[in-house]
């Protein structure tokens, strides 16, 4: 009987210290569920506020409508908004927002008084943020395969003053480095020339005229010299001979400048082109594209970027037609396709003054992967070689944003 009666009096016990200590438990829980809430609050006011600056800054445009709308998306079911919402964009195009979530729980009612001493929760946030738009130039190798041919000798100074101002907007891009772009400079004319080349030792100190095509036992074997683009020199018979003032071969004076990140020096290489002989511009397409191919860049000692981002292109421009019908006959054996499927060489022919003929085996060669030109005066000259030769970025938007008391 005692052992019942003590069992009575400590459940009795521990009932009178569950209802002594119920009030500080509900108080407990009360107190983390609203700290939960005001957290929740705090966070949701935080993204409101990142949200409407973004789609401000994008905008540029302080929209009421919009930021209510997004402090309603965010809003958590149990708060309801405090004040105004204010937005607004001074005049460097930086936005200010400020908005303000309160709640009042009915629970509160429910706590005693000694944890009432805050009936109010709120969240207020302010952000002024400026949305920055990075641009970032992709690597790029981009070859100028230019005529410079007698007929271009009206027009030659012209020239050069477009093709080194589109260069120097280019540097204007990034003033210290002109982020990943190469360029390499081929001029042609009867042919194409080369000075201290790697990978032909007799050019050392001598300018040489350099032969892109291949040969048969008896002529020119087209096929080949397609088969032959991307092979190195030394597995090559290339036909050469040094510049000579007494043999249109090629320019005694300008010849191939190999990838370079030096856009003076290319501008001093455009500064130093001469005129003379015939229009051979199949002899520059050929070149040109072996500046660009990794491995006559390895030709050139110049190590290649290995980057799946990488751009190449080839610009070729010209005044007049090619003598004779060798490009009809490499792009009929599939040069151009070679240049585009095989290697990725984007091209951009630029005529100046050409006739339809010629337009039309640009546009052959060109397919529906290259852009064609017709340019007849200056004017478009100039508008064309510097969307030619405009270099690919990739943007990305970065929200500066600076938190509020």
């Amino acid at each position: 009987m005692n052992k019942s009666l003590n069992q009575y009096r400590q459940r009795g016990d521990i009932s009178l210290m569950f209802v002594i200590c119920l009030p500080f438990i509900l108080t407990m829980i009360a107190v983390s569920i609203l700290l939960a809430m005001y957290l929740l609050t705090v966070t949701r006011a935080g993204q409101a506020s990142d949200a409407a600056s973004l789609a401000c800054g994008y905008s540029q445009r302080a929209d009421q409508d919009l930021l209510v709308g997004i402090l309603d998306y965010y809003r958590p079911g149990f708060v309801v908004h405090d004040g105004e919402a204010l937005v607004s964009i001074d005049g460097k195009n930086r936005c200010s927002i400020e908005a303000t979530y309160r709640f009042n729980p009915t629970m509160m009612a429910l706590l005693p008084e000694s944890a009432r001493t805050h009936v109010s929760l709120s969240s207020d946030t302010g952000a002024t943020s400026h949305l920055v738009i990075n641009s970032t130039p992709l690597p790029m190798d981009l070859a100028l395969v230019l005529d410079i041919s007698s007929s271009m000798s009206a027009q030659l100074p012209q020239l050069k003053l477009i093709i080194n101002g589109a260069l120097e907007e280019i540097r204007q891009q990034d003033p210290n480095e002109v982020g990943g772009v190469r360029f390499s400079l081929v001029p042609f004319e009867t042919g194409v020339g080369v000075l201290n080349a790697p990978w032909m030792p007799k050019s050392a100190a001598k300018v040489t005229c350099v032969d892109g095509l291949s040969y048969g036992q008896h002529s020119v074997d087209y096929a080949r010299t397609v088969d032959d683009l991307a092979e190195p020199a030394a597995n090559l018979n290339i036909k050469s001979v040094f510049a000579s003032q007494w043999l249109d071969a090629c320019s005694m004076d300008a010849t191939i400048l190999p990838l370079t990140q030096d856009l003076n020096l290319v501008k001093q290489r455009v500064d130093a082109l001469v005129t003379s002989g015939t229009t051979s511009s199949y002899q520059g397409l050929i070149w040109g594209v072996r500046t660009l191919l990794p491995q006559w860049q390895e030709e050139w000692q110049i190590p290649p970027v290995e980057s799946p981002a990488l751009i190449q292109r080839l610009v070729l421009f010209t005044d007049g037609a090619d003598q004779g019908f060798h490009l009809d006959d490499l792009i009929e054996q599939g040069l151009c396709r070679v240049i585009q499927d095989k290697h990725h060489i984007e091209m951009s022919f630029i005529g100046f003054g050409v006739s339809d003929r010629r337009l039309q085996q640009f546009r052959e060669c060109a397919g529906d992967k290259g852009k064609v030109y017709d340019a007849q005066n200056t004017q478009e000259l100039e508008a064309f070689f510097r969307e030619a030769l405009q270099t690919d970025t990739k943007a990305s938007l970065v929200l500066r944003e600076e938190l509020g008391a």
